[in-house]
């Protein structure tokens, strides 16, 4: 079966037991990944469960990506697999504050989304969450030496043989002067 990114509000089914489950299997550019900085290897791939309580969707999700970082430390290029597992809560676009909250279930720290007219689009959901998975420091090896500060050379493989301390330039001439007046 395709994959169904655009779902009807009406054809979700009510309650959580009647849910509609899909596996997907999705490609970057599906989902919206283009020149934006991440840098995704294969497909995006997971399990839904969508049900509906009146006009609100539930989704349940658990969804695998690989991801191509940089090493913070060496630049090297690191694979990361990253497996968000959400459950977030939809509402018509014509919901206000009030009608979300009086629903018992919704905190403010829920994660929410709106949709508008009778369809909803689940792209940006998925695409939202593989991006907010993304961890913010990624390294090559746990041991990494990163670049010398000097030359620029990755010191995992082999050490430059430049000077670990180097004088500070904003203090060159100073050091100048004081070998002068000696």
């Amino acid at each position: 079966m395709a994959f169904v990114v655009r779902y009807p509000v009406s054809d979700v089914p009510q309650g959580y037991t009647a849910g509609l489950t899909q596996s997907f299997s999705e490609s970057p550019e599906g989902l919206g990944f283009t020149d934006d900085g991440i840098q995704i290897e294969g497909n995006v791939t997971g399990q839904l469960k969508l049900w509906r309580d009146g006009a609100i969707v539930t989704i349940q999700a658990e969804i695998s990506a690989n991801i191509v970082l940089q090493c913070c430390r060496c630049l090297a290029l690191v694979m990361t697999s990253v497996h968000p597992v959400v459950t977030l809560r939809c509402f018509p676009e014509t919901a206000t504050t009030s009608d979300i909250h009086e629903t018992g279930e919704v905190s403010p720290v829920d994660d929410m989304y709106t949709y508008a007219g009778m369809h909803l689009d689940i792209r940006p959901i998925i695409r939202e969450q593989v991006v907010l998975a993304v961890p913010p420091y990624s390294y090559c090896r746990q041991d990494c030496q990163g670049l010398c500060v000097v030359c620029g050379q990755n010191l995992n493989g082999t050490q430059c043989g430049c000077s670990a301390i180097q004088p500070d330039a904003r203090f060159i001439a100073l050091q100048h002067v004081k070998q002068t007046l000696g």
